[in-house]
């Protein structure tokens, strides 16, 4: 079976995709990321698993926004015009995405679902995120992103 590491470069490599992979030692929090890999917090996406109900529909959705800001899902819900919107708990992320907490990437489309992304992430020029390991991370370029996901960006 697939691992999500695997699909997640996959995606990329079948997009055509420019990014490097990293192997590093395991790094879940974005203070743990910046000392093992010396990025800066407004480089590191962090990506949030989020759950909205509207009006006869329910869902999740991935937001990513720069490591150093709290989500402000009142955003996302307005945009969405959704009635409520709150963090996934990890067994919905798990179930979904294959991911555990800190593996998720900011990617949508590969789970079937719509991605939010900060204007500020957007303005880097590279990003860096784990993608579905804790011990592998993707660097690429924020608009390599947007050509394959075609994100809304709040």
């Amino acid at each position: 079976m697939e691992t999500t590491k695997e699909k997640i470069v996959g995606y990329f490599d079948q997009a055509n995709a420019t990014y490097e992979g990293i192997t590093h030692e395991p790094a879940g929090s974005a203070e743990e990321y910046h000392n093992t890999l010396g990025t800066r917090y407004e480089q590191q996406a962090k990506a949030l698993f989020v759950r909205y109900k509207k009006t006869g529909e329910k869902g999740f959705v991935v937001v990513a926004l720069q490591a150093q800001k709290r989500a402000d899902l009142s955003i996302i819900k307005n945009l969405m015009q959704a009635k409520e919107v709150k963090l996934a708990n990890k067994d919905q992320l798990k179930e979904v995405t294959g991911c555990n907490f800190g593996e998720l990437p900011p990617l949508g489309k590969l789970f079937g679902l719509k991605l939010f992304m900060d204007k500020d992430l957007v303005e880097e020029d590279k990003i860096y995120f784990n993608a579905g390991d804790l011990s592998f991370s993707i660097a690429i370029s924020p608009d390599e992103i947007i050509r394959l996901e075609t994100p809304e960006i709040f």
